[in-house]
C-alpha cells in the first residue's frame, strides 16, 4: 500500500465525515450493526448455557438467521415506500423486547419450542440498519460516493472484529444472558439513533420524490413505451440477480472456511488460535478498504467488480500454500485486502442497478443472499469435514465457489454495466438541506 493512497484516503475520510449529516448517520449505524457480528456467537453461548444443548442452540441461531433473510426484503420495501423512520423505531424496540423475552425464557427454563420461537421472531424484527445506511450515506455526500461505500464496508468488518470481542468481555465478566441484553441494547440504540438522524428523513424524501416522478412520467407514455418502462422498473433484473448470486457464492466460500479453520487449528493443537487467524481476514479487509478509498480506479465498476473477484479467487487459492497457522493468518490478511473494495463496488452497483425508490429493498436482498450463502457454506463444510475431508480439499471447494462468482461477473459485465448506466445515479440527487 502506497503512502500516497493512505494520505489520500485520510483526506477523503475527513471530507466525508465533514459532509452535513454524515456523522449523524455513521455513528448510530456502527452501533446498530455491532449485533451483526455478535448474533451468532451470543445465540450459541446463551441458548447452550440455558438448555445445555448445542443442538438447540444451533437450531435457534439458524431460525433467527433464516427468518431475518426471509423478512428483511419486506422491511426494505416498507422503507422505500417512505416508512424508514417507523420501521427502524418499531424493529429497534421490538427486537430488544424479543431478545429480552428469550433470555427470560432461558432463565426460567421454559420449553425449547418457546425459546426457538422467540429467536425466530427476533429475526423477523431484525432492524435493517445496514440497508438503510447504504441508501442514505452516499446521498448525503454525493462528492464522496466511493469513499462512503468503502467506509460502509470497513464498518461491516469492524462489527465482526469488535462484536465478538465485546461478547467475550461481557461473558467473562458476567454471563451469556447479559451479553444478549447488551446485543439487544446496541440494536435499539443504533436503530433509534439512525431513525432520528435528520439526513435520513430528508434523503428518503428525495428518493421517494424521484421515484414518484418516474412513475408519473411512465403514466404519460404510450402503451408500448409504458411496458418497456415497467420492465425497466423490475427489481430482479438479470444484472442484479447476478450480483446477488455472486455475493451469495462469496458468502458460501467464507462460510466453508470459517468452519474449516477452527477445525484445522484444533488438529494442530491450538484451537484457541482460531479466532485470531480468522480475525486476520477482517484486519486485511479493513486495511484494503482504507487503501481503496485513496485510489482512483480507471475501470468501470462492472469490470472492477469482476477483477476484484478474480483477485479474491487467487486469495482463496493461496491458502493451499499455508503451512501452519502463522502462514495461514498472513495469507488471509493479504487475501482479505480485496474484501472491502469488493463490497464497496458491489454496493455501488446495486445502487445503480436498482430502480428508483427500491434501493433499500435491493440491499436487503443482498443481505438475504449473504445469509443463505453463508449458512449453506457452513453446512457443507461441517458435513465434509465430519467425513474426514482434508483442509486442501475444503480450500479447493471454497475457491471453486468464488471462482464461479468471478466467472459469472465476467460473463455478465456488459449487461451489468449497461443496466447501471441506464439508471440515474441515486447519489446524484441534491443533498438534502435538512441534513445541515
Amino acid at each position: 500500500m502506497s503512502g500516497l493512497a493512505v494520505v489520500t484516503a485520510a483526506r477523503r475520510y475527513r471530507a466525508l465525515m465533514a459532509s452535513p449529516g454524515v456523522a449523524r448517520v455513521a455513528l448510530p449505524s456502527l452501533i446498530g450493526r455491532l449485533p451483526y457480528g455478535m448474533a451468532t456467537l451470543v445465540f450459541i453461548l446463551a441458548v447452550q448455557h440455558g438448555t445445555g444443548s448445542y443442538a438447540v442452540a444451533g437450531i435457534a441461531t439458524g431460525a433467527h438467521s433464516a427468518i431475518t433473510a426471509f423478512t428483511s426484503p419486506w422491511l426494505g420495501r416498507l422503507c422505500d415506500r417512505g416508512h424508514a423512520v417507523a420501521v427502524l423505531r418499531i424493529t429497534g424496540v421490538l427486537y430488544a423486547l424479543l431478545l429480552t423475552g428469550m433470555v427470560a425464557a432461558l432463565w426460567t427454563h421454559q420449553p425449547v419450542a418457546l425459546i426457538i420461537g422467540l429467536a425466530a421472531l427476533a429475526g423477523a424484527a431484525n432492524p435493517p440498519v445496514g440497508a438503510v445506511t447504504r441508501v442514505v450515506l452516499p446521498g448525503l455526500a454525493p462528492a464522496h460516493v466511493q469513499t462512503a461505500y468503502a467506509f460502509d464496508a470497513i464498518t461491516v468488518e469492524l462489527t465482526y472484529v469488535l462484536g465478538p470481542m465485546l461478547i467475550a468481555l461481557v461473558t467473562a465478566a458476567t454471563n451469556p444472558y447479559v451479553a444478549v441484553i447488551v446485543t439487544a441494547l446496541l440494536a435499539t440504540v443504533g436503530s433509534l439513533g439512525l431513525a432520528a438522524a435528520p439526513g435520513l428523513t430528508a434523503r428518503y424524501r428525495e428518493v421517494r420524490t424521484a421515484a414518484l416522478a418516474a412513475a408519473a412520467t411512465t403514466s404519460d407514455l404510450s402503451s408500448a413505451a409504458r411496458t418497456r418502462a415497467l420492465r425497466a422498473n423490475r427489481l430482479m433484473r438479470l444484472s442484479l440477480v447476478v450480483v446477488l448470486v455472486v455475493g451469495a457464492l462469496e458468502a458460501a466460500a467464507y462460510g466453508v472456511m470459517e468452519v474449516a479453520i477452527p477445525k484445522y487449528a484444533a488438529d494442530l493443537g491450538a484451537p484457541q488460535a482460531a479466532g485470531a487467524v480468522v480475525a486476520a481476514w477482517s484486519a486485511g479487509s479493513i486495511v484494503g478498504g482504507v487503501w481503496f478509498s485513496g485510489m482512483n480506479p480507471k475501470l468501470g465498476q462492472a469490470k472492477l467488480f469482476a477483477l476484484l473477484l478474480c483477485l479474491n479467487t487467487l486469495g482463496f487459492g493461496a491458502m493451499l500454500l499455508a503451512y501452519g497457522l502463522p502462514s495461514l493468518a498472513l495469507i488471509l490478511f493479504l487475501g482479505g485486502m480485496v474484501i472491502s473494495p469488493t463490497t464497496a463496488v458491489e454496493c455501488a452497483l446495486v445502487t445503480r442497478i436498482a430502480p428508483a425508490g427500491r434501493s433499500t429493498e435491493a440491499f436487503t436482498w443482498v443481505g438475504t443472499g449473504i445469509y443463505v450463502g453463508f449458512a449453506a457454506g457452513s453446512s457443507i463444510s461441517g458435513l465434509i469435514i465430519n467425513q474426514g475431508t482434508s483442509l486442501s480439499v475444503v480450500i479447493l471447494i471454497a475457491t471453486a465457489m468464488v471462482a464461479t462468482g468471478a466467472l459469472l461477473a465476467i460473463a455478465a459485465s456488459r449487461r451489468i454495466a449497461a443496466d447501471a448506466a441506464a439508471n440515474p445515479d441515486p447519489a446524484a440527487l441534491p443533498a438534502p438541506a435538512a441534513a445541515h
